[in-house]
């Protein structure tokens, strides 16, 4: 009998899912047969060829997880849950000096207060 070396049990599923990669502009369409907080197996219809790295979507869950590959064969995949990337937002040229300038401000200001309890 083999060992579990899974963290999370998987749960039996019979999901519809489909694989994104290559920026979002290929798809393929899957089968997800079992899946936990951590990772999914994943049937395909034919042989496929698969990418390291993709985005899985389940629909009926409305969820969209980055994904690697664990194993494969020529119709199946097992895969990992990645963590998403944190959002990198773009800061204005404007908005930069503005909080830089009030950074400034309130270090001016406690060194002001330090001044003053100081001298009591």
């Amino acid at each position: 009998m083999a060992t579990e070396r899974r963290k999370h049990i998987r749960n039996p599923s019979y999901l519809g899912g489909r694989i994104a990669f290559n920026h979002l502009y290929a798809t393929m369409d899957c089968l997800v047969r079992n899946v936990s907080p951590a990772g999914a197996r994943l049937v395909f219809s034919t042989p496929a060829v698969l990418p390291d790295r993709f985005v899985l979507s389940i629909p009926s869950r409305e969820q969209a997880i980055n994904a690697r590959i664990a194993w494969r064969s020529e119709t199946e995949a097992g895969v990992v849950f990645e963590a998403p990337e944190p959002v990198r937002q773009i800061v204005s040229l404007e908005m930069a000096r503005k909080v830089r300038r009030l950074e400034d401000e309130r270090k001016n200001l406690q060194r002001r207060i330090d001044e003053l309890s100081g001298a009591s």
